[in-house]
């Protein structure tokens, strides 16, 4: 017997400091929907799914045991004893039919019939997702990524800390999403423009709705209303005010908060992405100086990348020391 998919699984998907928690909040407001917010679970845990599965079963315990690891699964507030009964309840075939009964009992403890997750970094791992979760419907928001900057450089614990870095980081994510996307198809993607939603929110709730098959419901815009207890519930309360308030424009503004020279910068490297999205683009020519700081960024940012891919080995080698 296996745990029998839901009709839809969304997943919201994107670069961070794109608006993903806003639209993550408003499809969490709908009567019959509970997202997760970054659950982060699902992906890595599906790349070594043969840890758990063996001819056809689910090995139930090395599953909990990975995912009460997981600190961001935890920040769900599933109690484990009722994940483990449930599995035991529900025998399941394999990974994916137990991600789905712990996302049910998600969506269950919130009074819903249906689930999804909003984790911005599943951008990057959508082929393995979609072929595992063949109910999973992605919807990838894109922001303009001088916005993105600023919200990093906001918040630079969470990720890329000077302009360069900023974007390299949104060119990757956009650029892997839409490739990733365009695989798919319409079905199965769907992107957002964050600049859409903040000017007409309803109009573009309703073309998401659409797409995963969903009612719209005028609770989904009033989910301002539940923001206050969202975000005492954060780990960064601060981060997260604007969820408090109606959809509002002019959160951020890189024409009047972005220096010239940061302008450049970000152009110079992420510039080719803006205009094929159909974002202004200030930069005709680039300094040579210019060029030599993005090139410079460039290799840094192959190295970090290079760092966090082989770090588990290095961790692991001095574990069996």
């Amino acid at each position: 017997m296996s745990i029998h998919p839901s009709p839809v699984f969304p997943l919201f998907i994107g670069s961070g400091r794109s608006g993903t928690t806003l639209l993550r909040n408003i499809f969490d407001s709908h009567p019959e929907l509970a997202v997760t917010h970054e659950a982060h679970f699902v992906a890595p845990m599906a790349q070594r799914r043969s840890r758990y599965e063996d001819q056809g079963r689910l090995d139930r315990s090395a599953f909990v045991a990975d995912l009460y690891k997981n600190k961001n699964f935890v920040r769900q507030g599933l109690d484990r004893a009722d994940v483990e009964t449930r599995l035991a309840a529900h025998p399941v075939r394999g990974f994916a039919d137990a991600v789905r009964a712990v996302f049910a009992l998600y969506a269950e403890r919130e009074g819903k019939r249906l689930y999804g997750d909003k984790t911005p970094g599943y951008v990057n791992h959508i082929g393995l997702i979609a072929g595992l979760f063949p109910e999973v419907r992605f919807v990838h928001i894109i922001r303009d990524g001088r916005n993105v900057a600023l919200g990093y450089l906001d918040r630079p614990e969470w990720g890329p800390s000077t302009v360069a870095e900023a974007a390299l980081y949104w060119r990757s994510r956009v650029m892997r999403g839409r490739t990733a996307g365009a695989r798919l198809g319409a079905r199965r993607y769907h992107e957002v423009r964050y600049e859409a939603l903040v000017d007409d929110p309803e109009g573009t709730t309703r073309d998401v709705c659409q797409f995963l098959g969903l009612d719209f419901h005028d609770a989904m815009l009033r989910f301002h209303e539940r923001g206050e207890d969202f975000i005492a519930t954060s780990n960064t309360p601060e981060a997260f005010g604007g969820l408090a308030m109606p959809v509002t424009k002019g959160m951020r503004n890189w024409r009047l908060q972005m220096s010239e020279g940061d302008v450049e910068l970000f152009e110079s490297i992420a510039g080719r992405l803006l205009g094929s999205l159909g974002y202004e683009t200030r930069t005709e020519g680039v300094a040579p100086s210019v060029k030599v700081k993005a090139a410079l960024a460039g290799l840094g940012w192959q190295v970090k990348r290079l760092e966090a891919k082989t770090q588990p080995l290095v961790d692991k080698v001095r574990r069996n020391r």
